[in-house]
């Protein structure tokens, strides 16, 4: 593996990649802050311009910005409770609450180390294990994307804090906001009452422009004065970096959920965010953190989405299948050049692979350092007035809630979910169980159809195959073993 790196590190290492990184690191950062618009849609608009460049370099910059996004959505989660992307906006139930009590480079620390660490990971992870870990990916069927849906519904069941029957209540609305649309087995058109518009569907980053930071942008709005309570900061950056190895049960944890999330077609790094603050929530020693500002509760998310992504392109590489979105743009963008991913790529093009490999660490260092430079500058919106903030914020908000889909009625849905989300959280509705739902919805009745027909009916077949049977089991338990303790304890 070190001759294999070593020979990657020199293929990397050139003025054209290094530039090209660079410029990834730096849109992928810019994006990455400004909601509704993510890492994803950044690199569609950028694979034109990768045409003239040599394959690597073209894949460099491409990942530079999946890499670099990562890290960018975390900030305005933790700043504004407002998430620039999908995949960080579990980061700010925690990270807000920690930038209102003044210690915003504190929570931004624990976002970087814990990002740093789960990138590079992550690129271990692809670098080693990619041709065994793929062939374990490809054993996953529908069955077992439908027990992994069921897993990630039970712990918001389990985990939801305050009141489980109102998490349960907030992932079946989010459950039910997926089946809006057409019927992915199907193709019927359901729930639409007409609408040229709802037979598309509603869109995911609409819902959470609006859940976020519609809801927060009202919440200051109605409270005033600044972010930080106190109209000041504490705290340091570097405390932050060095908390992130203070607890290794969520670095760990989460880093391994991100990792075997990123390998399983069509689940994502959003999954993985929300699943592992989830667990971490669940497993932590000191739950009650969770929501007020627990450091756990920021390193989880963020050690998962970022170790998700390069184990994403795991399936893309050695199997041609992507991991995910970003995954998905980086096969077309391999393709366009003419390289065929499969299992033969590491003997035929082992300097690319392995350049890319390298590539990828440059890339998670040179985002943490740029990271580390801007965040004190940050963290100074934490002390501006709420009066200056709220204006720029909604505009800047429905301006990414428009430039989703170019549709107006984009705009008046996130201000629809961002009215419904301030009045859940004014009564104790946790927002995050209807993501968790909003996100499962649809894996689970894709899954759940295509397990029956391959079956021919048999619902056995979710217990019969050993993934599936195992993950249903673990979440009988889950759910069972509570009660049973409580009995007991009674008893």
């Amino acid at each position: 593996m070190l001759d294999n790196l070593l020979l990657g590190l020199a293929t990397a290492v050139t003025v054209e990649n290094i530039a090209v990184m660079l410029f990834g690191t730096v849109v992928g950062l810019w994006i990455g802050v400004l909601p509704g618009l993510g890492a994803t849609s950044a690199m569609a608009i950028l694979i034109p311009f990768t045409f003239s460049m040599s394959p690597l370099a073209a894949l460099l910059m491409l990942a530079s910005i999946s890499v670099a996004g990562a890290f960018g959505g975390s900030i305005t989660s933790i700043l504004l409770n407002i998430p620039g992307d999908a995949s960080s906006a579990a980061t700010a139930y925690d990270g807000y609450p920690l930038a209102q009590q003044g210690r915003a480079r504190v929570a931004m620390g624990l976002s970087v180390g814990a990002s740093l660490v789960g990138g590079l990971v992550g690129v271990v992870l692809l670098t080693t294990l990619s041709q065994p870990i793929a062939e374990v990916a490809l054993a996953f069927g529908p069955a077992d994307h439908f027990a992994l849906g069921i897993l990630g519904l039970t712990i918001v069941a389990v985990a939801s804090s305050g009141d489980t029957l109102k998490g349960l209540i907030m992932g079946c609305v989010g459950i039910v906001v997926s089946f809006v649309g057409q019927d992915a087995v199907l193709g019927h058109t359901r729930y639409a009452f007409g609408s040229i518009y709802l037979e598309a569907g509603i869109d995911f980053v609409t819902v959470t422009i609006g859940l976020f930071a519609i809801t927060e942008i009202i919440f200051m709005m109605t409270s005033g004065g600044t972010i930080a309570r106190g109209g000041k900061l504490e705290g340091s950056l570097w405390e932050g970096l060095v908390d992130t190895l203070r607890y290794p049960r969520a670095l760990w944890g989460s880093i391994g959920v991100g990792a075997i999330i990123g390998i399983i077609p069509g689940v994502g790094a959003t999954a993985a965010n929300f699943l592992s603050y989830s667990i971490a929530h669940r497993t932590s020693r000191r739950p009650e953190l969770f929501g007020k500002g627990s450091p756990e509760g920021v390193i989880a998310p963020e050690a998962s989405n970022n170790s998700c992504i390069p184990t994403s392109f795991i399936p893309a590489l050695t199997l041609g299948i992507p991991g995910g979105a970003t995954a998905a743009i980086l096969l077309v963008a391999v393709t366009i050049h003419g390289i065929r991913p499969g299992p033969l790529l590491f003997q035929a093009n082992a300097d690319l692979v392995y350049g890319f490999f390298a590539g990828l660490m440059i890339a998670t260092i040179m985002a943490a350092v740029l990271c580390v430079v801007m965040i004190p500058w940050f963290a100074l919106v934490t002390v501006v007035r709420v009066e200056i903030m709220a204006p720029i914020l909604i505009a800047v908000s429905l301006a990414g809630a428009y430039g989703v889909q170019r549709s107006v009625a984009d705009v008046f849905v996130a201000i629809g979910f961002g009215v419904f989300g301030y009045v859940a959280r004014r009564n104790g509705y946790p927002l995050i169980s209807l993501i968790i739902g909003l996100i499962l919805g649809q894996l689970v009745e894709k899954s759940f159809h295509q397990a029956l027909v391959l079956s021919d009916g048999d619902y056995l077949t979710f217990f019969v195959r050993p993934i599936s049977g195992v993950v249903l089991t673990a979440c009988i338990l889950m759910v069972v073993l509570p009660g049973m303790k409580r009995r007991f304890r009674g008893g």
